[in-house]
């Protein structure tokens, strides 16, 4: 019986918590309609990246992902992985 109460009690406080900091956390309504609308690379602001490579566009960033495509890594989707290989279609 000791455990149901400390569930219930447990469950409530966390509940109360939830629904007391809710609104702290809750993204407004202006910045979830302009997050739904997609926005062009060309206004997107630049992307401060670590030295050597300083400050990139976008387009840029992007224009060189495109032409040079990272390589596949072992064990993931797109890798060989390079290990047992299972038979089967």
């Amino acid at each position: 019986m000791k455990l149901v109460i400390f569930w219930l009690a447990s469950l409530a406080v966390f509940l109360g918590l939830s629904a007391g900091l809710f609104p702290y956390v809750a993204v407004s309504a202006g910045t979830l309609a302009r997050s739904e609308q997609p926005q062009p690379m060309d206004r997107m602001a630049d992307i401060a990246l670590p030295q050597p490579f300083g400050t990139v566009s976008v387009t840029d960033l992007v224009g060189y992902y495109l032409e040079h495509p990272p390589a596949a890594q072992a064990g993931s989707a797109g890798g060989d992985g390079g290990g047992q290989h299972f038979a089967g279609c």
